[in-house]
């Protein structure tokens, strides 16, 4: 038996300075809020791949050990019913999983909960035992706590006389975790509660409406059954509903990837020894080849990088390479020889404040690893070299021809394709993940990721799974966490499923930051979230210098954001009241960010409260977000105008979309193709043939060399250049406004869940645009305007159009094939 408190916990809640009010109106929006029937749950969890415990019809697969309580179905719920304790449990052993229940408590004196890997001892008097998630109805307040029943008393929280002495070293701090508002609120006394417990190995994790009770390290128990109680109070009836399990680990690349072989580019002998095969550009894979025969031992190097013309044995950071033996043979046929393993790519319970499990792979598969090239080391000369087959791993649905873009930049051209190819590159695991160094997705990278699959291909349901996933295995940076209400947004607006939307919408109350704003609409952030948990961007000296405050500038563009969206889908759902309750704090928060966090003086953003500093990251975030008043936008601009790629590549997608619809798309492309090691065009010259996680391994030592989010071209260039956006949820209308800077002309196909919008455009002494929509959708035409232009035709026809700002826009929407003409 090992345990360890897990005290990061404890520190993330522990804010200073917020008096988040209370109002019915706020409090609607602060926390999920289960629906009174339960269907909409019901649908939820199976839309996100859940089993269900409970057929909301009988008691198949649950029985009663004990001689007394009364279990029963009423209205798809399970009803407890007696004047002793009592459980009722399944049938069937569970080991890793992840389970879903919802709690009803009685009114009056009332305690249940979940158990779970827990067991059963038909002869004994206390026939059930083990683990259980407390589900507490009395003022201690302690629902979600991690209880051991009939067996070694409280764990999280521990208390002197119900918990032995290992957990007593952790008493004070469980209990301070457990008196903050953020826990001890987090039960709905007279509603309804889910409760989420996940077990992984021996970390166990529970969750209560929403927030993260414990997380607990124990190997007491590897399996057992699930239950719920009943406490045995007379006359009370404990509800449940909703309970589902999904088991672990899952594997999404199972049924979504696909095992693709490809030739060799090209096979160099380079010693008596060893042969060098180049297979043109990195991919996640492994090799299939010919058993040699004979008998002797050979070595397959992989590797990413090259050195003096081989294989980088000692790579840098976390660029990769590896080496496999094979011992050649008499048998018939051809070897898999799997890549080398790297722990870190598959484990599933690591320390206590590691990540979240790693996405496995097949095993069927073998291992795989990003590599470009194999040196063959102990195979004669005369073995079949060109006979060996990479086998790549790639999204099954992958349409290389859904996309296209070329523009007369050359260099944007190649830009083009490294970030085109390293999202397709990217789809080894089923979801979006970091890249290779620990391979789980976090939210940030996910949402990159996200926006450059939708302009890239067109069969894009891994979006969705990557959300999912990361709403059952988030990340711990605040920023992450509003991601993922822009993951939900994108999803939304890209494939108009408001089903989909409604299955969701409540779990996204818990990623707002709104548990961490004051009564102003600010987001505070404590001393830890200062120093550890607020982002800004990512590795630490890509900040320019940011300096953290309690109130900072750029969480709270994040948090004002996350609300704005959260109205919108709240609106299209039919959640009226939530949408205006959003809209209101939105003003709310707007107001208090212009006044305490922009500098008049200077007319741009400071950091935070409390200092002088801004930088670049203050200033365009709030600007790609629309935060900034329409007046203020002048001077924002202009001052990022003079500003360098101060920022990594994550933050320079909202730098680009910041300059882009802010009108500074000249801007935007020559920091896009800068001379210097911070552009990506340092990244094309490299020869990389997937993009980096940052610019250089100067900035991150320990950066890999197969991160999407290094790729955000491959939706900035379709989206700004081309000038292609969804203008509606599911695309049934489209916003096009193309951003030429100093191109001459772009030409490209963005898919869309309704087929490609093919654009063409030329900026000379005209802007002249050629448009192919699909059957039915119709879009909204805003034009670059010459000093000189005077009108705008639509195929050789003078049309209604606006006039503003550098822009034309035409008054009325166009559908079908047409070409239009700024003269």
């Amino acid at each position: 038996m090992t345990y360890r408190s897990f005290s990061f916990l404890f520190s993330l809640l522990m804010l200073v300075g917020t008096s988040l009010g209370q109002d019915s109106q706020t409090a609607s929006i602060l926390k999920p809020v289960l629906g009174g029937d339960g269907e909409s749950g019901y649908h939820a969890m199976l839309s996100r791949g859940y089993k269900p415990l409970f057929n909301g019809k009988d008691l198949s697969g649950w029985r009663n050990p004990y001689p007394h309580g009364e279990a029963k179905v009423v209205d798809g719920e399970i009803h407890l019913l007696a004047d002793q304790k009592f459980f009722l449990v399944t049938e069937q052993k569970y080991s890793d999983f992840r389970v879903s229940v919802e709690i009803h408590l009685p009114e009056g004196d009332a305690n249940s909960g979940v158990m779970f890997r827990c067991h059963v001892d038909d002869d004994a008097v206390k026939k059930v035992f083990g683990y259980q998630a407390e589900c507490d109805g009395s003022d201690r307040r302690w629902s979600g706590g991690f209880y051991d029943e009939s067996r070694r008393g409280w764990i999280w929280p521990s208390t002197k006389g119900r918990s032995e002495d290992q957990f007593l070293r952790h008493e004070e701090e469980s209990k301070a975790a457990f008196a903050d508002s953020t826990i001890a609120n987090a039960l709905n006394r007279n509603g309804w509660n889910r409760y989420v417990v996940t077990c992984v190995k021996d970390v166990i994790t529970i969750e209560l409406n929403g927030v993260q009770t414990v997380r607990f390290r124990d190997a007491t128990d590897i399996s057992g059954f699930i239950g719920i109680q009943h406490h045995g109070e007379k006359g009370q009836t404990y509800r449940f509903r909703n309970l589902f399990i999904k088991e672990l680990p899952e594997i999404p690349a199972e049924e979504h990837v696909a095992l693709v072989q490809q030739e060799p580019v090209s096979i160099k002998r380079i010693s008596d020894k060893v042969t060098q095969i180049d297979f043109g550009k990195v991919a996640f894979g492994n090799l299939v080849m010919p058993i040699a025969a004979g008998g002797g031992s050979a070595s397959v190097h992989f590797g990413e990088k090259l050195k003096a013309g081989r294989i980088d044995q000692n790579p840098p950071g976390t660029v990769r390479y590896g080496m496999t033996p094979i011992r050649n043979g008499q048998q018939l046929g051809n070897w898999v020889v799997p890549a080398p393993v790297d722990t870190r790519n598959v484990e599933q319970a690591g320390l206590m404040n590691a990540n979240p499990p790693a996405v496995l792979t097949p095993a069927n598969w073998g291992s795989v690893m990003p590599f470009r090239w194999i040196e063959i080391e102990g195979l004669a000369d005369d073995y079949p070299f060109e006979l060996i087959r990479r086998r790549t791993a790639f999204s099954a649905t992958w349409n290389d021809d859904a996309s296209s873009f070329e523009c007369s930049d050359e260099m944007l051209n190649k830009i083009w394709d490294l970030c085109k190819y390293s999202i397709k590159a990217t789809t080894f695991a089923g979801v979006y993940v970091d890249g290779d160094r620990e391979r789980i997705p976090y939210e940030a990278d996910a949402y990159l990721n996200q926006l450059s699959h939708y302009t890239t291909d067109d069969n894009v349901k891994m979006a969705a799974r990557s959300f999912d996933w990361l709403m059952e295995n988030g990340t711990w940076p605040t920023e992450w966490a509003p991601h993922m209400v822009f993951m939900a947004h994108a999803e939304w607006m890209y494939s108009g499923d408001n089903e989909w939307l409604k299955h969701r919408y409540e779990s996204l109350k818990a990623k707002t930051l709104m548990h961490r704003s004051g009564d102003d609409g600010l987001v505070r952030s404590s001393e830890i979230d200062q120093k550890r948990t607020d982002i800004v961007d990512w590795p630490q000296k890509e900040r320019d210098k940011f300096v953290f405050t309690e109130i900072n500038t750029v969480v709270n563009a994040f948090h004002i954001e996350a609300l704005k969206r959260m109205a919108v889908m709240a609106s299209a759902i039919g959640k009226n009241d939530d949408a205006k309750a959003f809209g209101d704090r939105v003003e709310l928060a707007k107001a208090a960010f212009q006044k305490a966090l922009f500098d008049d003086a200077a007319g741009i953003y400071r950091d935070g409260v409390g200092t002088e500093h801004s930088s670049i990251h203050a200033n365009f975030f709030p600007l790609a977000f629309g935060i900034v008043p329409q007046e203020k936008i002048s001077g924002v601009l202009a001052w990022l105008r003079e500003k360098d790629m101060a920022c990594s590549p994550y933050a320079a997608q909202y730098f680009m979309e910041a300059l882009f619809r802010g009108g500074l798309d000249d801007k935007a492309l020559d920091l896009m193709t800068a001379d210097g090691n911070r552009s990506w065009k340092h990244m094309v010259n490299s020869g990389t043939t997937i993009s980096w996680e940052a610019w250089d391994l100067k900035y991150k030592p320990n950066q890999d060399w197969n991160h999407a989010w290094g790729a955000a071209p491959a939706n900035l260039l379709p989206r700004y250049v081309l000038g292609a956006e969804a203008g509606s949820p599911g695309w049934t209308s489209v916003a096009i406004r193309p951003n030429p800077g100093k191109l001459n002309y772009a030409r490209g196909r963005i898919p869309t869940p309704r087929g490609p919008v093919e654009i063409d455009w030329k900026n000379e002494s005209t802007f002249t645009i050629s448009l192919a929509l699909p059957d039915g959708v119709s879009a909204k035409v805003d034009l670059p305007a010459a000093d000189a232009s005077k009108d705008v035709s639509v195929d050789g026809k003078n049309v209604d159009a606006t006039k503003a700002d550098g822009r034309w826009i035409l008054n009325d929407e166009i559908s079908g094939n047409v070409i239009i003409e700024v003269k």
